[in-house]
């Protein structure tokens, strides 16, 4: 029987972080509400200004920034989260971010979004082709979506007009094959994440979507309140449990629709395949038939080809990217010993925030016991530490503690000279 983890994760429009007081309030709602994955949109913050988000509980923090006025994303993770990073993707444009890893020793995938105002069906493939990429069966995508989905639900008062935004998102959810776990929880409850001061309006934008097969795992799915920012935070409780792949029907790719070369290619290979096959006495229903079967043995060989031709220019973009870090490490660490040359030896800031820098954290995140099982709950691992030293510090000897207590304490000062000399003959 596998184990199970539970983690509560929160998705969380935050209206710009970029004070430190509102920073600081944020950090002490999520750690007060406790929550061990936070998904964060409209950070506000640069890369530098990122990094002072892992402080206090959040042990791990991934970011995508665009401006220290605009956009921004961020997945915060609890330092006594056991998650294992294996890659990131950012968007360069703050939009979105991927996390790929494995969390308790599970794979796990997970998206933060915040899509632009109104949503373009261009930005939806990007998303969907990302996704694509690193998806697994344990894959969450949430943040701010920026539409409705249901206008007549999700949206006080129902707007007509904005009724069809949502559809391109649709479109792309059901591709990737990911459900709203809160109204499959809550499927005629009227609730909203978003406050329109402007308008005077309330909508359902904030989302969390997962793959249908592990709703089971779900534990509660709850929508919070609107009071540090416009944007009410959603909560998900979900029990981490490995999860073995479920063999789902293929689905046509229709984000590749805005690829004018499989455009040009996918109608020669129809006109090929009608000019060799349609003689006039082909049942049509047979006919069709085949046609579908030879489009999907296309798409998928097309789609294969476009996988490795990307990977190659993924390649070299990284070994690019790599001469150029190294060159800025370099760089960094010949500055970095020239201070260290002129200040190590004296009381000033630059020491001071060398200490600063320096937090160590002794939580141990796993732990196995003799029979080689996992542990993770800290109540667990501690009674793992305790058996361990009892077997340790107990004595092999079962006679041990017996002589021990019929050994007297005292003896008498006839004993302790020993023999008289007369005993000896």
């Amino acid at each position: 029987m596998s184990s199970m983890n539970t983690i509560k994760f929160c998705t969380f429009n935050v209206k710009g972080i970029h004070h430190p007081i509102k920073r600081k309030k944020i950090l002490s709602f999520l750690k007060k509400d406790k929550i061990q994955i936070a998904f964060l949109q409209e950070t506000h913050l640069v890369a530098k200004e990122h990094i002072k988000l892992k402080r206090d509980w959040v042990g791990q923090a991934y970011y995508s920034s665009f401006s220290s006025n605009s956009r921004g994303v961020a997945i915060l993770i609890h330092k006594a989260t056991p998650f294992v990073l294996k890659a990131c993707k950012k968007d360069p444009d703050g939009r979105h971010i991927i996390v790929h890893g494995t969390v308790y020793g599970v794979e796990i995938t997970m998206t933060n979004t915040y899509a632009p105002s109104p949503p373009s069906c261009s930005f939806w493939t990007r998303v969907g082709t990302d996704l694509e990429e690193y998806k697994c069966p344990l894959t969450l995508l949430g943040g701010d979506f920026n539409c409705s989905l249901d206008h007549k639900l999700d949206r006080t008062p129902t707007d007509a007009h904005k009724a069809n935004m949502g559809t391109s998102l649709v479109k792309m959810l059901d591709d990737v094959n990911l459900i709203d776990i809160w109204r499959t929880l809550n499927p005629s409850v009227r609730d909203f994440t978003f406050y329109s001061n402007p308008h005077n309006s309330y909508s359902r934008i904030d989302y969390f979507f997962i793959p249908p097969q592990i709703t089971g795992q779900v534990n509660t799915c709850s929508i919070g309140s609107i009071h540090i920012s416009d944007h009410a935070p959603v909560y998900l409780e979900m029990n981490i449990c490995d999860v073995t792949a479920s063999t789902r029907r293929w689905r046509f790719p229709s984000y590749i629709l805005n690829d004018k070369d499989f455009k040009k290619k996918m109608e020669a290979e129809l006109d090929l395949f009608f000019d060799i096959n349609d003689n006039g006495e082909t049942n049509p229903e047979n006919l069709w038939e085949s046609a579908k079967a030879y489009i999907r043995g296309f798409i998928i060989s097309y789609m294969s080809h476009r996988k490795r031709t990307n990977f190659i220019k993924t390649q070299a973009i990284r070994a690019e990217l790599n001469s150029v870090l190294n060159e800025k490490a370099s760089t960094f660490l010949f500055y970095q010993k020239q201070r260290m040359y002129e200040y190590g030896n004296k009381p000033s800031k630059y020491l001071a925030r060398l200490l600063n820098q320096k937090q160590t954290y002794n939580t141990i995140a796993g732990i196995r016991d003799s029979e080689g099982k996992r542990h993770f709950d800290r109540k667990n691992i501690s009674s793992v530490f305790v058996s361990f030293y009892k077997s340790l510090n107990k004595s092999e000897n079962k006679n041990a503690i017996q002589n021990i207590t019929q050994t007297p304490l005292y003896t008498t000062a006839e004993e302790q000279a020993g023999p008289r000399l007369s005993s000896l003959y």
